[in-house]
């Protein structure tokens, strides 16, 4: 059994949403994210989410489940899971980027091609594209 796992998906915000339902959410999955040892970061502008989890599978999946029931956002959709060796957002329970709302389409529109295209994710792609979500660009921490 994959002992480690990234979970990539992303989906909308509901119409209702605030910003103050936002952090409620970063503060209530920072609290169980450590409790399940799932570290990852929520990136959110433009009304849209791409969120990256990682930890245990089990723990992921189950939390990846909650997620799906949540009525605070819409129209989820599972990019990839991936085993992973090591964490990419070990230190962070749970981090957050305020992600510029037409940077945010570019990049939901970039994951949902791949998605269409069906690019196959090996380790190193979805990797690529985790790293992409944090420093903004394809290019590899190394490069």
């Amino acid at each position: 059994m994959i002992d480690l796992i990234a979970l990539l998906y992303l989906s909308s915000a509901s119409e209702s949403l605030t910003e103050d339902d936002v952090n409620n959410i970063l503060q209530v999955s920072r609290i169980n994210n450590q409790r399940c040892n799932i570290t990852g970061v929520l990136c959110s502008g433009g009304g849209h989410f791409i969120q990256v989890l990682e930890g245990p599978q089990k723990e992921v999946l189950k939390s990846y489940l909650c997620i799906l029931d949540d009525p605070r956002h819409t129209d989820c959709l599972l990019i990839g899971i991936n085993p992973l060796q090591k964490r990419i957002f070990g230190d962070w329970a749970m981090g957050h980027i305020d992600v510029a709302p037409e940077q945010m389409l570019e990049r939901r529109q970039s994951l949902i091609k791949c998605l269409q295209d069906q690019v196959q994710k090996d380790g190193p792609e979805l990797m690529r594209i985790m790293r992409s979500l944090i420093y903004g660009s394809t290019r590899s921490e190394g490069d």
